[in-house]
């Protein structure tokens, strides 16, 4: 299938969920998040959801870093939407605030800027990946153009409340691979 298709097709799944599946799904992802080894870590760059469109609650694993690895620097994204650009901002629990921009993302009002060399691990919103790590967003390429300027030894680590697809069939060179990808059911490395 094509990225066009499969879009429509993710977006119509997850709106179909109900509020109590919605929630299944998260419990038990979270539970395969937490399985992954994040002490091995210094900093970690997460994307807050867009809770209309059912993404992964990651309100849950910024719970879960601040208790379980306070020494973890993690970056949340506040978006240029002119330049089509992620910027990365430092997250401070006791004093980051958060407002959602016009795509109804939640980003920090203000805040200092991370250094993209100092990001050890870049979690990604997607709709879809398919089993060789390709993955569908929204569509406008925020992500791809964030991830070329990471640092080459980031892992690129998608996250998706549903299995992957086989594949995804338009493919492009600017496209950035998955390393991993995390779900309910597991954890798929390519």
């Amino acid at each position: 299938m094509e990225k066009k298709e499969i879009r429509k097709e993710m977006i119509t799944k997850r709106i179909a969920l109900t509020r109590g599946q919605y929630w299944a799904l998260n419990d038990d992802f979270f539970e395969e998040f937490k399985k992954f080894g994040w002490e091995d870590f210094g900093c970690v760059h997460l994307f807050l959801p867009i809770t209309e469109r059912k993404e992964v609650d990651t309100y849950q694993i910024l719970a879960y870093f601040k208790e379980a690895l306070p020494y973890l620097k993690i970056v949340v994204n506040k978006t240029d939407i002119e330049k089509k650009q992620i910027i990365p901002i430092v997250f401070d629990h006791e004093h980051t605030v958060l407002i959602k921009n016009k795509y109804q993302i939640p980003e920090p009002l203000y805040g200092k800027q991370c250094n993209l060399d100092e990001i050890e691990v870049v979690l990604i919103p997607l709709l879809a990946f398919d089993l060789s790590g390709n993955r569908v967003g929204y569509g406008a390429g925020y992500y791809d153009k964030f991830l070329a300027n990471c640092k080459s030894s980031s892992l690129k680590i998608g996250l998706s409340l549903f299995a992957p697809i086989q594949k995804i069939d338009d493919v492009n060179s600017f496209d950035v691979k998955l390393t991993h990808c995390i779900t309910p059911e597991k954890t798929y490395i390519f």
